[in-house]
């Protein structure tokens, strides 16, 4: 039981120091993960302030010169007048616009009539708008959504159809009247060529979703410029990602797979433009991992350390409880319980052999203690107890057996037995001692067989013993035989 019991605590320690370190664990780990995507929220956030800023600078400009040209006086009036049979006209009108084209570095600077159709730009007339034509939707499309300017993305036919970025502005008369649409279109390299580099600065994907554009022919997509419906492809996210048209940043976290994502969203009243921002949380991840790995190892270390500790502590409490528990205190003997334990297989060990149990007491003892004292008894039972040990070691085992009655088994017949009892008796006599008392013992001793239960081979020495007292003590006397030693 008490085993058991050790055995119970040590198991609880090193689940309290288990489930403690897994907890330190836990803490440490969930602390630093927060930390670390509290560190790339921020990161977001200035990459988005900047980001922002930069796009802000970059296409407010192009809008400017567009509702400057717009608000012109002379495009009004040649919109108004446009004349295609007067060449003098027509190229003030291309010298107008290559100026802006010159001025600006514009890939296009393009001015659409409203009562003609027709498609200028700086080197002369692209071509007539369609409705039947799809390249040209856009221009409908604009018309009709009554905006003052949006931007799109598209393809440029004046030039080579490569794709740009076009900024659309009307151009109105005084009385609101459309005379047509003048704008600038951009390579789209202008726009995203710094933004990669914001990307490989700041470590993170960026998109634009161009939500105020007016639709066109062009459907396909750009490394930075998407439609909503591609956002998901793109960033691997299943979730709806939500987006409004107010200009605050609105950041959201999105698992795709294993991976955390965090995207911010935010809505470009003036240029009618969604900026995504998304960062991976793969580096976070990583350091997360190595973190955790650590942390892990770190305990497992710890706790082999603890549970080899503990273990000897506990197995060395063990042994010395386990002897205390089985041997006499007082004798440093085995005491009667183990001996009762351990009889069967001592009695069954090597049939062969011959096994004798010797029992004895120690003659008048209790005069002793009556008349020395228990202090002096004691000594008298610890001197015997040692006398006994030596004498037998080698040829069996000695229990105390109870106050002051000793028993043992040797591994020898009755014969032998007798000569080791005999020798045992003459060492205690000749043990050097307190002359007010001569410690003598009268012994019984019974053959065993391997069938003979410790009752009945205890009943037999101890019958032999009653014998030697009765013929004068310090005897030995053999059961059944009833052969004695007299005055050994």
């Amino acid at each position: 039981m008490k085993k058991h019991m050790l055995l119970i605590s040590n198991l609880i320690i090193i689940l309290s120091i288990m489930v403690g370190f897994l907890g330190m664990a836990y803490t440490d780990t969930q602390t630093y993960q927060n930390l670390a995507e509290n560190n790339l929220e921020n990161t977001l956030s200035l990459a988005d302030v900047d980001i922002s800023k930069h796009i802000e600078n970059s296409m407010s400009k192009p809008v400017m010169v567009s509702k400057t040209m717009a608000n012109d006086e002379f495009l009004k009036a040649w919109l108004v007048q446009e004349n295609t049979a007067d060449d003098a006209r027509l190229k003030q009108l291309y010298d107008y616009l290559k100026a802006y084209q010159t001025k600006y570095d514009y890939t296009t600077v393009f001015c659409v009539s409203a009562k003609s159709g027709n498609y200028y730009y700086q080197d002369g007339l692209n071509k007539t708008v369609s409705k039947s034509d799809p390249h040209d939707v856009w221009y409908y499309n604009f018309v009709n959504s009554k905006h003052e300017y949006d931007l799109e993305i598209d393809t440029n036919q004046a030039n080579n159809d490569n794709i740009a970025v076009f900024v659309n502005f009307r151009v109105e008369g005084d009385d609101g009247s459309l005379l047509g649409i003048i704008g600038v279109g951009l390579q789209v390299d202008f726009v995203e060529k710094t933004i990669r580099s914001y990307e490989k600065d700041y470590g993170l994907s960026v998109y634009i979703i161009n939500e105020g554009g007016s639709q066109n022919s062009f459907t396909g997509d750009t490394d930075i410029f998407i439609n909503r419906e591609d956002l998901a492809k793109r960033t691997g996210i299943d979730e709806a990602i939500a987006m409004d048209q107010s200009e605050e940043s609105k950041m959201q976290w999105f698992t795709s797979g294993a991976e955390r994502k965090c995207l911010i969203t935010k809505y470009d009243k003036t240029l009618r433009w969604y900026l995504v921002l998304e960062k991976e949380t793969s580096s976070i991840s990583s350091s997360f991992q190595k973190r955790l790995k650590s942390n892990i190892l770190f305990m497992l270390i710890s706790l082999a350390v603890c549970i080899l500790v503990t273990t000897g502590v506990f197995c060395n409490y063990n042994r010395r409880m386990i002897v205390v528990e089985n041997t006499d205190e007082l004798t440093g003997l085995l005491n009667r319980k183990l001996f009762t334990k351990q009889y069967p297989s001592i009695i069954r060990r090597r049939p062969e052999q011959k096994k004798t149990l010797f029992m004895f007491d120690i003659d008048h003892f209790k005069t002793v203690n009556d008349t020395y004292g228990h202090l002096f008894g004691n000594a008298v039972l610890s001197m015997v107890g040692e006398e006994l040990r030596k004498t037998i070691d080698g040829h069996g085992i000695a229990v105390r057996w109870g106050g002051d009655e000793f028993l043992g088994i040797l591994t020898a017949d009755t014969e032998t037995a007798q000569q080791i009892i005999a020798r045992f008796m003459e060492a205690v006599k000749n043990e050097e001692k307190d002359d007010r008392y001569n410690v003598t013992v009268s012994v019984g001793i019974a053959e065993l067989s391997g069938k003979m239960s410790i009752e009945e081979a205890v009943k037999r020495a101890d019958q032999a013993l009653y014998r030697s007292k009765k013929d004068g003590r310090n005897r030995i006397t053999v059961y059944e035989e009833e052969v004695e030693v007299a005055n050994v």
